[in-house]
């Protein structure tokens, strides 16, 4: 399950067609939860805010040969604090925004979500806050796009498209593996 609000607010949605008021839609939820998941056979459940281990994170993602992670920016309101303003400037957006981190699996089940931050935090900085990429097994690759760069001095097994700069253009190979790579990573991206 993505986020239990998300799940809520479309099943609102579907409730409201069937002229059922919102109060109601959250004790329906919790009747047909159980039954959901009898049907599924398996646990609806939030997935983990922190792995601390490799048994936690193998918890977290059962048999997984790859692992994908991507940041993402939701804008919010404006405070009005200036100083609180400030803290949740991107410049990137050019808004006020929240920051945070998905991890998936080759399957497009979400794993593991921290904690959103403030936008001004760059995303290799919020995985590095977090500190999961030393509980992450060698033998898992990890797919990450260049807002990672520098994550594989911390794990052997990363995939990251090459970057070009004017005076080093990339080369018709890196240029062909880059494709490559985001055409994998493509998963992620379409699940957010």
């Amino acid at each position: 399950m993505k986020c239990y609000n998300n799940y809520v607010n479309q099943h609102v949605k579907l409730f409201n067609k069937a002229g059922l008021d919102r109060t109601r839609v959250c004790r329906w939820v919790k009747i047909l939860l159980p039954v959901l998941e009898m049907t599924l056979g398996r646990e609806c459940v939030l997935p983990a805010r922190q792995i601390r281990s490799a048994e936690e994170f193998f918890r977290a993602f059962p048999g997984v040969k790859d692992v994908f992670i991507d940041g993402t920016e939701r804008p919010v309101q404006k405070p009005k604090n200036l100083r609180r303003r400030k803290k949740m400037y991107s410049g990137k957006k050019r808004q006020t925004t929240r920051k945070g981190l998905i991890m998936t699996d080759e399957t497009r089940q979400i794993g593991f979500i921290p904690m959103s931050k403030s936008g001004r935090r760059h995303h290799k900085r919020l995985l590095d806050k977090v500190d999961i990429i030393r509980h992450i097994p060698p033998e898992v690759t990890i797919w990450a796009d260049t807002g990672f760069q520098g994550i594989d001095k911390q794990h052997p097994n990363t995939q990251i498209p090459k970057k070009g700069t004017r005076k080093r253009p990339l080369s018709p190979e890196q240029k062909q593996e880059n494709k490559i790579i985001s055409g994998i990573r493509i998963t992620v991206e379409q699940r957010l």
